[in-house]
């Protein structure tokens, strides 16, 4: 990038120094512009299994069968502080995570799946029907490790992957 440096009198090409933000004449060494903001986005580059790069947005991935909730944040007043009509401090003795349930849940699927040695189409599958239950209110007052041996159960049958409910059980951490 050529500017004008009004210590050489000429256009001249700029070094742009990262690390302070500043902007260097590379005739002169006059420092152009101090402190500038990179406002370009934030990425971080991650090999993937070919040995390419794969640039990815900073962050966790999403999941998109959860809400907003998890990327929510909660800040309280303290012990001496009101929170109003308390509702507040209802949501956080609940766990302050509404899809909390659901994360548990999504997690023993993905323990369980690594058990059987299943593919991920699968424990995704089994992800979107337990989220289908959930919608549905049909998971409450139910066993959690039935209902995600079901899931898994009736997703190897969908992706063409069949097990025997007895395999599915015998990889669940509560038989009964």
């Amino acid at each position: 990038m050529d500017t004008y440096c009004s210590d050489c009198k000429r256009n001249t090409e700029v070094v742009f120094d990262h690390a302070a933000g500043d902007t260097v004449c590379s005739e002169c060494g006059l420092v152009l512009e101090s402190r500038s903001i990179d406002e370009t986005s934030e990425w971080r580059t991650f090999a993937d299994e070919s040995g390419g790069d794969d640039p990815n947005r900073v962050g966790g991935p999403v999941n998109p069968l959860l809400g907003d909730a998890a990327l929510s944040t909660v800040i309280s007043k303290g012990p001496n502080g009101s929170n109003g009509d308390g509702s507040l401090a209802r949501l956080q003795n609940r766990g302050g995570d509404p899809d909390r349930a659901i994360v548990l849940a999504f997690k023993a699927i993905a323990t369980m799946a690594d058990r059987l040695s299943l593919v991920s189409t699968i424990r995704d599958r089994a992800s979107e029907i337990y989220k289908r239950l959930e919608d549905q209110k049909c998971t409450r007052g139910r066993n959690l490790d039935a209902l995600v041996a079901a899931c898994i159960y009736i997703a190897c049958r969908q992706e063409g992957k069949p097990r025997t409910v007895k395999g599915v059980a015998m990889f669940s951490d509560h038989v009964d």
